[in-house]
């Protein structure tokens, strides 16, 4: 089954299934996760990364981010001077409710400021075929959908205004991974200049075409149904071009017969609707194989064929009106290489995609979302997942010192880990009626205990200082 088997397109995009919550997450604990353990690093800072990182962060977790370029976003880079307001470049729309920003924010005592704009369905849409011109509306031609516009804003935007400033000092830019050597215990990554940084877990979530182009290396083979997923994924490429002219000529949205494909998508759009402003921007968007005319060319010889093509629809208003335009060919972006995985991709592969590797690596990004993907709050879904899946893979952490005993939250209940200066207490596990089953006051920090090893009886952990004056745990392991 394919994913417009299970989704009906009702946009010009597509919608997207709307991302909602799996795990509750909370920011109130101010504990630190990693004080037993090395960081939980994350590799690559766009929605994904920058999600990972949040939510990592409002878990008290111990996190570092790696960013490959030189700033954060990724596909929801923005360029800032071609208008009034911010053109989109790569992600644009919100496809679907408005919740979805909430739902990433996963704060209820935080207010969401950020405008967006449906459109109205008596808006005009075009449609060109056979060198005739069709003014419908957009009801008409697509029905009803979700899709919505930023107003003075953008997904960049937002992330900046509410996902970016808890993480910012964690983010390291100009550092791209080449290598995962997940082998042991520790993890070691290296980057392009040989510096390597030491992981108790990894979060990846670059882009689907990196791993494709075998970017990284890992030491161990990744496991065949993820090779597999990998190289047979169909990642579309991706063009956006932006027109400024001096009057409105085009409706809202232009289609044409090859607009929704198999192999790709193409569309015009206005992209200055609902902003607040007297520019005339019409957008691009094509992906895939439509993608390929424009992609071949540069320059003023890519301006020129665009407004040839628009001079044939609207009787050469085009060339009249034209001022200037702008680019992004997302096929040549550095680290990026892509636009994203396409809409017509068995379920399977993202499926394969978002797998964990031996508990170590964890994975998210539009593509690694078997809901649905390919929009930025499939990329925020999937990192919620990967950072539940990761967080309950780490062992409960009890850290000692000498003036306390400090439980960490409880992650995975079956594997407890305890770490510090066990000097003067003593560590034993013991039965019901306090009698000994385990003394492990000996060995050295970290001790692991995993309870699936225990007896099936009820079991605990006592940790007491020698002395019987300082701080004192009891845990129950086993029920």
């Amino acid at each position: 089954m394919k994913r417009k088997d299970f989704i009906k397109i009702m946009g010009i995009l597509g919608i997207s299934i709307p991302f909602q919550p799996i795990l509750s997450f909370s920011n109130n604990n101010t504990s630190s996760v990693g004080t037993c353990s090395k960081p939980i690093f994350i590799i690559g800072a766009g929605a994904a990364g920058m999600t990972a990182a949040y939510l990592l962060g409002q878990q008290g977790a111990n996190f570092q981010v790696l960013e490959a370029s030189s700033t954060y976003g990724g596909r929801m880079k923005i360029n800032t001077s071609f208008a009034n307001f911010p053109i989109p470049l790569g992600a644009e729309w919100l496809h679907g409710p408005v919740s979805i920003l909430s739902n990433i924010v996963n704060d209820s005592n935080v207010s969401i400021n950020t405008v967006t704009l449906g459109y109205n369905p008596q808006d005009t849409s075009g449609y060109y075929e056979n060198n005739i011109l069709y003014i419908d509306t957009i009801a008409n031609d697509f029905g009803t959908f979700e899709d919505r516009k930023f107003i003075n804003s953008s997904w960049l935007h937002f992330y900046q205004t509410y996902i970016l400033p808890p993480i910012s000092q964690n983010i390291t830019y100009n550092k791209q991974i080449v290598s995962i050597d997940y082998q042991n215990d520790i993890i070691i990554l290296t980057d392009q200049n040989g510096a390597t940084y030491e992981a108790e877990k990894v979060i990846i979530t670059v882009p689907l075409k990196i791993l494709k182009n075998g970017v990284i290396n890992f030491s161990t083979s990744l496991p065949t149904s993820k090779q597999n997923a990998i190289q047979n994924a169909n990642v579309w490429g991706g063009i956006k071009v932006f027109l400024k002219f001096s009057y409105k000529f085009y409706p809202t949205f232009l289609s044409f017969p090859n607009s929704e494909t198999s192999q790709g998508q193409l569309y015009y759009y206005d992209a200055a609707y609902g902003q607040n402003t007297s520019s005339k921007i019409l957008g691009l968007f094509a992906v895939g194989q439509q993608a390929a005319a424009y992609q071949a060319l540069t320059g003023n010889a890519l301006k020129d064929y665009i407004l040839a093509e628009l001079d044939q629809i609207f009787a050469g208003a085009a060339s009249i009106h034209y001022i200037s335009h702008t680019v992004q060919n997302w096929s040549t972006e550095p680290f990026i290489e892509s636009a994203y995985l396409a809409d017509v991709e068995n379920w399977t592969i993202p499926y394969q995609l978002k797998q964990a590797v031996n508990n170590k690596l964890f994975f998210a990004g539009e593509a690694y979302n078997d809901n649905d993907w390919g929009a930025v709050h499939n990329a925020a879904e999937a990192a919620q997942i990967a950072v539940g899946d990761c967080l309950n893979s780490l062992p409960t952490d009890i850290v000692v010192s000498a003036t306390c005993i400090d439980l960490l939250p409880e992650r995975n209940p079956n594997k407890f880990r305890i770490c510090g200066d066990f000097t003067n207490y003593t560590i034993q596990i013991i039965y019901t009626n306090g009698s000994q089953y385990q003394n492990l006051s000996n060995q050295s920090s970290p001790i692991i205990i995993n309870t699936n090893n225990l007896p099936s009886s009820p079991m605990f952990l006592k940790i007491q200082n020698t002395n019987n004056l300082g701080p004192k745990l009891i845990q129950r392991l086993k029920y």
